[in-house]
């Protein structure tokens, strides 16, 4: 008996160890088969996606009469660790289905894909899972069907067509564009997720990310409907679950032609491009193909002549370097087609601009929100010539403008539009056009009969415009922050524009500036009665490389080399013809500097001059650049009002000069004036403020014994341009106490002389 109970406790105590033992091996099973996948944040994503198959397409049937627009997105599957810049091919054949099974149509959708970095979490983590092994999945690609090609389709099949060995394959997920109750929106947005509610409130509700009206609107007019594909998962199709985070970047390309890199700068015997340097650096290049690439150099400011860049092959094949630049622009233009990848030696970011334009029709136009008593900048471009109209409607959307506008033609030779299939097609150039609105003005039209493109920008009229002049490298400063003129607007109906794909996007490039000799004259405006304290001055002005030589005058004068003044001043002065006023201006040093009439002096007197000055400029022999000029002491912070009563000059310009030499200056100009009502093709800025730094290409100084030392500034020119009826006053104001001088640019040169006259710097 004692036995019988032994024996039962030892089964009753195997059993309980078997059961023990065995639930700690099924949780290490269970733990062995679990998914290692990285560490994941709130944002991660898992998506049901099937395989496509080479042979046996993927069926998905829709709704005709619910679906606007289908999108399937796909990610290839890599076989093998790839480079992360290294794009690789597939291509999806989709073929339109009636709801017979008939082939309607038959296409195919080209696409390069890059590996996505698993160990970034700056950037979208995707991954499946197989055989508790992620595998290697590229970046997310996308294409759409608008609803003209789903007509009298019922279903599209999908199927996979490889272009590289090393894609595994690839798994796509395809979503119908619905449209909800359109009374009910307020329940549409909340049949969306929890999750995606709290991120598009979080997201879109501050700042520049805000959501206007109409995009909540769209947001909850329609949804986007996952679509199942026919038959029984794991037989007649492979389903698995894509592991991403949100917001996840999707990358649609279509190639039907030759792949170019769009980071790439594209030329040709009619195309060039342009690098615009904000400071001296080399350029650094490489070239897709070995040919003859020519590069120009352009002084921004025309002071000096263009010039070609040399550059030379680095150790890399096709890629080469120029030599150190100045800041300026440079061109790039090839005879055959060529694409450049372009950086700074420096390692500097380079950027390139895009514009974005609305291509409307005539069923499809463009309207814009504005605000009251603004100023509009509408940019026309166009492939041929024409008219549009400029409609301007009130709170009440009643017309109370309308304006028609004539365009013209001309193709671009610098910007480009980038088409789907990553070829680069020439664009025509922007016609722009102004056009200064009402206290009634409350929404904008325009309108066309046949395509046109077009971007409008505004501003309110009041608003500074600010910004940093400079004749070489604009330094940063914190305290001052250049403002823009314009700002883009969007069009009321954008989303009817992207949902049509006539939203495009023009990379645009700086061409070089113009030749444009002048043929009008620079006058000296006298302010002894605003400004009393003035005082002569000798300055050395750049001109422009292209601008005719001009007789010198009796007020320029020439400095004598070292040279020179050692072969005696006394044997110039004796060959001074005798019906020209010859004058010597000379520095004692730095801050000292006279002025004698030579017929005054005599040969000792000169002598003297001789031995003791550092230098010496005379008015009567050879090219001489420097001119005598009058300036005038602007107080700081005290205004300076020009008035126009009758003559209108063509531009006003302000020369400034300080004592200090690491002096920044800042100008403030205000105009008063009446404007042209309707559309015109120049627009005035009625504030601006400027801030100068001192100019490395100009010199000047004071006749002055005792305080002569001076340091020139960029000159700021106030256009008067051909928007105003008729000029009252500019006044302009520094915040420093400066020595200046006004020139007014007029057509026909006035007779009074004056010896300061002088060009504009």
């Amino acid at each position: 008996m004692q036995f019988i109970k032994r024996l039962l406790k030892l089964l009753i105590l195997l059993a309980l160890v078997f059961g023990v033992g065995f639930a700690i091996f099924s949780f290490y099973l269970w733990v062995k088969s679990a998914e290692p996948i990285t560490s994941r944040s709130d944002t991660e994503t898992r998506s049901n996606v099937q395989w496509l198959s080479t042979e046996k397409p993927l069926v998905f049937s829709f709704s005709r009469s619910r679906t606007h627009s289908i999108r399937v997105l796909s990610n290839a599957i890599f076989s093998e660790p790839t480079s992360l810049d290294k794009p690789i091919n597939y291509a999806i054949e989709y073929t339109f289905l009636n709801e017979q099974k008939q082939v309607i149509s038959s296409h195919i959708y080209h696409h390069a894909s890059k590996l996505t970095p698993p160990d970034n979490n700056d950037l979208q983590i995707k991954q499946i899972i197989e055989d508790r092994q992620a595998l290697l999945v590229s970046s997310g690609q996308s294409f759409y069907l608008s609803q003209d090609q789903l007509d009298k389709v019922a279903s599209i099949s999908l199927k996979l067509i490889t272009e590289d060995t090393q894609v595994m394959g690839v798994v796509v997920r395809v979503h119908a564009k619905t449209l909800n109750n359109s009374d009910d929106k307020y329940s549409a947005w909340l049949k969306l997720p929890l999750e995606r509610r709290e991120r598009s409130s979080a997201y879109h509700s501050v700042g520049v990310n805000a959501l206007s009206t109409t995009e909540i609107n769209n947001a909850v007019t329609y949804s986007w409907l996952k679509l199942a594909p026919q038959g029984i998962p794991g037989i007649d199709f492979k389903a698995d679950i894509l592991y991403e985070t949100l917001p996840y970047n999707v990358v649609t390309y279509d190639f039907s032609q030759q792949q170019l890199n769009l980071n790439d700068y594209y030329t040709d015997a009619t195309l060039c491009a342009s690098i615009t340097l904000e400071q001296p650096d080399s350029l650094v290049f490489s070239l897709n193909t070995a040919g003859d690439i020519n590069l120009t150099w352009y002084d921004s400011s025309q002071f000096t002549a263009p010039k070609k860049v040399n550059y030379k092959e680095t150790a890399q094949p096709l890629t080469f370097i120029t030599a150190p630049l100045d800041s300026g622009l440079v061109t790039i233009c090839s005879r055959d087609p060529l694409l450049s990848n372009w950086s700074f030696n420096s390692h500097l970011p380079m950027t390139t601009a895009q514009d974005g334009y609305y291509q409307i029709t005539e069923s499809l136009t463009a309207r814009y929100t504005i605000e009251a008593n603004s100023d509009i900048n509408i940019d026309l471009r166009s492939a041929s010539r024409g008219h549009a109209s400029v409609i301007v409607f009130d709170q009440d959307n009643q017309p109370i403008d309308t304006f028609t506008v004539a365009y013209n033609d001309e193709i671009s030779g610098y910007d480009r539009v980038i088409l789907d299939s990553t070829q680069r097609e020439k664009v025509p150039k922007a016609n722009q056009f102004y056009l200064r609105v009402n206290e009634r003005a409350s929404a904008l039209e325009i309108t066309t009969k046949q395509p046109l493109l077009v971007r409008v920008k505004s501003r309110s009229r009041q608003f500074n415009y600010q910004r940093t002049l400079c004749h070489s490298v604009c330094l940063d400063n914190l305290e001052f922050h250049d403002i823009a003129a314009w700002y883009e607007q969007q069009a009321d109906n954008h989303y009817a524009f992207i949902e049509q794909d006539s939203y495009i996007n023009i990379r645009v490039f700086q061409e070089p500036p113009a030749i444009l000799i002048e043929d009008t004259f620079y006058q000296s405006r006298e302010l002894f009665k605003q400004l009393p304290i003035s005082n002569v001055a000798l300055v050395n002005s750049p001109t422009k490389y292209f601008a005719p030589s001009t007789e010198p005058t009796p007020f320029h004068f020439a400095l004598l080399s070292k040279k020179q003044t050692k072969a005696q001043l006394v044997q110039m002065a004796a060959g001074a013809p005798s019906t020209t006023t010859a004058n010597v201006v000379y520095q004692l040093n730095a801050h000292a500097a006279k002025e004698v009439a030579l017929k005054e002096t005599d040969f000792e007197q000169l002598a003297n001059i001789e031995n003791s000055a550092q230098k010496i400029y005379q008015n009567w022999q050879g090219q001489r650049p420097w001119i005598k000029q009058r300036l005038y002491k602007l107080t700081a912070n005290k205004p300076l009002k020009l008035t126009y009563p009758t003559l209108r000059p063509h531009s006003i310009v302000l020369k400034t000069y300080s004592h200090n030499a690491k002096q920044k200056i800042i100008i403030d100009v205000t105009q008063n004036a009446k404007y042209h009502g309707g559309l015109t093709h120049e627009y005035s800025i009625t504030n601006k403020r400027l801030q100068l730094l001192p100019s490395n290409l100009s010199e000047a100084f004071l006749i002055h014994p005792k305080d002569s030392q001076l340091f020139a500034y960029p000159a700021v020119t106030q256009q008067i341009n051909a928007d105003i009826r008729a000029l009252n006053n500019v006044t302009f104001t520094s915040n420093k106490t400066v020595w200046i001088a006004i020139l007014e640019e007029y057509s026909n040169e006035e007779v009074k002389i004056r010896w300061w006259n002088d060009d504009v710097l």
